[in-house]
């Protein structure tokens, strides 16, 4: 039976990071189009994160869609967030697991 090394867990971890280029944010009905904040490695986990600052986006927030480079939907968050004039972060954490079988 094969042992998956860490270095091939690193390597998967990389890609999925690097594939999600930008975010789609429904404020009211409307996508707008957000940059990826700030990305975290850490082991075999990778979060993007989203800032919206104090005048971004004032409305009500049904979704947050990361998106590749040519805009297909890679991972989808719900949500019904009400936003203000004070920032809002989301953050997309993904965890690697491998099984050989």
């Amino acid at each position: 039976m094969a042992i998956i090394q860490n270095r091939l867990l690193e390597l998967l971890r990389d890609d999925l990071s690097n594939q999600i280029k930008g975010a789609l944010i429904n404020v009211d009905g409307t996508l707008r189009s957000y940059p990826i904040y700030k990305t975290i490695k850490n082991g075999f986990k990778v979060t993007k994160y989203i800032y919206l600052d104090d005048v971004q986006a004032q409305g009500r927030i049904q979704s947050v869609i990361l998106v590749d480079s040519e805009g297909n939907a890679l991972a989808i968050k719900n949500m019904q967030v009400v936003k203000g004039d004070s920032g809002l972060l989301v953050a997309f954490e993904f965890s690697l697991e491998v099984k050989v079988v």
